[in-house]
């Protein structure tokens, strides 16, 4: 008994962090569903179809200003635990990089906002919105991922999302409150910011120092397979919704946001076990790939048969969840979702092999150059199919590029650990 408990009490910090970041995706999954509905009963459903056209545009800068570093910064946590004083030019290296692209990034977002009519129009709802990209420049996660003890972020991430929800809840009683909801979520996100780095520097003998733009291009250069790929990821949903705006109307904008929304929920079950999983397994890995993929091999079989069995019930009352989330103005939305559900069985597939075999054994160049294939192919057709069959044609091309990538992902990962195809 006494040898079982050790074997896995070894295990401890990765159940732990698995926990911590499960709660958090549950708070992020379920209370944006809860402001969506009631954005859709108060403001109506081109209201709601602008702020995810604005959250689609905000989220490539938040891409831009986190540059990879939730992988890049993490791995290199994980691998210089107890090492003090190189975590500490780890972590201003990363925060001060961060500040220099938000900086880059503001001014980039001012130009476009300006020079397109469609964003000036609405200039305002964009800047109140880009306030989320200051929360996300100076949130640690990747620190609290990086030595697996995330409790102090996900009780500031739950008290605050929680709040913003009570706020939102009390405040938008018309459709001219419309406003103040990025304005909410902007200053939440600032706020957890404002704590979580507050509490790493104060619960720590580290100490933060702005560094020069000559002193980050390494740390940079080290992030930079991992930015791109999380930059083409977006073209998969973000890029579309852009593209579905630009031949259709705001409504389907807003059909098309609230299937993949609630198609993302499902999809980001395995986000908390892929982040819990990837500083344990960039040690395991990269001390016995063959062992690791083995591993990884069981935890997909298992994960498919789960996601496979729950997206085939979920699709069957497809109808009944759509006007059950977010009434019955948005039942439009069923086929688009039914078709969606195909996405959290190529990115757990996807997540699996190109996050935790690729990256771990830094194969950062192929993984990229998956991802840019799989991208550009996703959209282009996006372009054909969303032009000639609207919403219907935008799902069909999200699913056939995230297909790829999870082929290709696997395919590779297996190529380059048993150094055969």
């Amino acid at each position: 008994m006494l040898k079982i408990i050790q074997k896995y009490k070894q295990y401890d910090k990765l159940l732990y962090n698995f926990l911590f970041l499960s709660i958090i995706q549950i708070v992020e999954m379920f209370v944006p569903l809860i402001i969506f509905r009631i954005l859709i009963d108060v403001v109506g459903v081109e209201k709601f179809g602008l702020l995810n056209l604005v959250i689609a545009f905000v989220v490539y800068f938040q891409i831009l200003i986190d540059y990879g570093f939730n992988n890049s910064a993490t791995r290199q946590i994980s691998l210089n635990k107890g090492r003090e004083v190189r975590l500490n030019i780890i972590i201003n290296k990363v925060i001060s990089a961060k500040i220099y692209l938000l900086i880059f990034s503001f001014i980039i977002f001012s130009l476009i906002v300006f020079s397109l009519p469609s964003f000036k129009e609405n200039w305002g709802i964009y800047f109140l919105y880009f306030g989320v990209t200051i929360g996300y420049t100076f949130s640690p996660s990747w620190y609290y991922q990086g030595i697996q003890n995330m409790k102090s972020y996900m009780f500031t991430n739950i008290i605050v999302k929680i709040s913003s929800l009570v706020i939102i809840i009390l405040i938008i009683k018309e459709e001219n409150d419309f406003w103040l909801v990025p304005l909410v979520l902007s200053l939440s996100q600032i706020i957890i910011a404002i704590v979580t780095f507050s509490l790493l520097f104060l619960n720590t003998s580290y100490r933060f120092k702005l560094l020069s733009p000559n002193k980050i291009y390494k740390e940079l250069n080290e992030g930079k397979y991992f930015f791109l790929s999380e930059l083409q990821a977006t073209l998969f949903t973000n890029t579309n919704i852009l593209i579905l705006g630009f031949f259709s109307s705001l409504t389907n904008v807003a059909y098309f946001t609230s299937a993949d929304k609630l198609s993302r929920c499902i999809r980001n079950i395995q986000i908390p076990l892929s982040n819990a999983l990837y500083p344990h397994l960039s040690i395991e890995i990269n001390k016995d790939p063959i062992k690791g993929l083995k591993q990884i091999n069981k935890i997909t079989l298992v994960g498919l048969s789960i996601l496979i069995s729950s997206s085939i019930i979920i699709g069957y009352f497809g109808e009944k969840i759509i006007i059950l989330i977010f009434s019955k103005d948005m039942i439009e939305a069923t086929r688009v979702f039914q078709i969606l559900l195909l996405i959290p069985i190529f990115s757990f597939v996807d997540s699996m092999y190109g996050k935790q075999i690729l990256l771990n054994l830094k194969k950062d160049k192929i993984f990229f150059n998956i991802f840019l294939f799989s991208s550009i192919f996703c959209l282009l057709l996006s372009c054909i199919l969303s032009y000639k069959y609207n919403i219907i044609g935008t799902a069909i091309a999200v699913v056939i590029g995230q297909g790829i990538l999870a082929i290709l992902m696997f395919f590779y990962a297996q190529k380059i650990v048993y150094g055969k195809s």
